[in-house]
């Protein structure tokens, strides 16, 4: 039990500096000093990595070593899709609950912490508060499994928001907004709206998608020029 606890430890720490851009794109690792830096043993590190590779996170390239793997355009582009096509019904579903109060504290407490994350610049935490407001439409509409279950795949989609926020110019203010309207829009009931700023919210951070990729041109692969 407590090999696999290393292991999963490992596994959550590494995915986290790679979706968090601490080991970037293209960036050559290696067991030693993954191990050195996480202070965690070979072998929970080693058995990590083997997860990792099935999940093409990281790339043996033969008689060069391991690399973390770049992130693939066209999984970003299908995570979307599948994100938004699923995040729709589930904004419906919410539109249609009465929220208790307890509900409704829930979701303003986070919009509040969005607003000082944004005033400190801390995105990493962003990030994290930004997936919490959206993970609680699905708490509210009993589908937190489903939540769970799109988590896995859409890591590409997650490295991808993450550099969106790095990017110098791309206004944090405007997701903040777009959620108090969303959740505005759920409040009252306004099912029109809700399809319409829910389609809008999605869709927005991919408008962008040239800009990153322009900033970061080594980062990505599987991409449009």
């Amino acid at each position: 039990m407590e090999k696999q606890n290393l292991t999963s430890q490992a596994y959550h720490l590494i995915m986290k500096k790679i979706i968090d851009a601490d080991y970037k794109p293209g960036q050559r690792v290696t067991e030693k000093q993954v191990e050195a830096e996480l202070g965690i043993g070979r072998t929970p590190v080693r058995e990590a990595f083997i997860q990792l590779r099935q999940e093409n996170l990281l790339n043996i390239v033969p008689q060069s070593g391991t690399y973390i793997s770049k992130i693939d355009m066209q999984e970003v582009l299908d995570a979307r899709f599948v994100r938004a096509s699923v995040e729709q019904r589930i904004m419906r579903n919410a539109a249609a609950v009465d929220m208790t109060a307890e509900q409704l504290f829930q979701f303003e407490n986070i919009l509040d912490k969005e607003r000082a994350l944004m005033r400190v610049d801390d995105f990493p935490k962003f990030l994290t508060s930004d997936d919490e407001f959206h993970r609680y439409f699905y708490v509210i509409t009993n589908r937190e499994r489903i939540w769970n279950w799109m988590k896995k795949i859409n890591i590409q989609f997650d490295r991808f928001r993450f550099l969106r926020l790095k990017v110098e110019g791309l206004s944090w203010s405007g997701l903040v907004e777009e959620h108090e309207a969303i959740l505005d829009a759920v409040k009252s009931k306004d099912i029109n709206e809700v399809d319409r700023l829910t389609a809008n919210h999605m869709h927005r951070m991919l408008k962008e998608e040239h800009n990153l990729i322009d900033t970061f041109p080594d980062f990505f692969e599987n991409y449009q020029k």
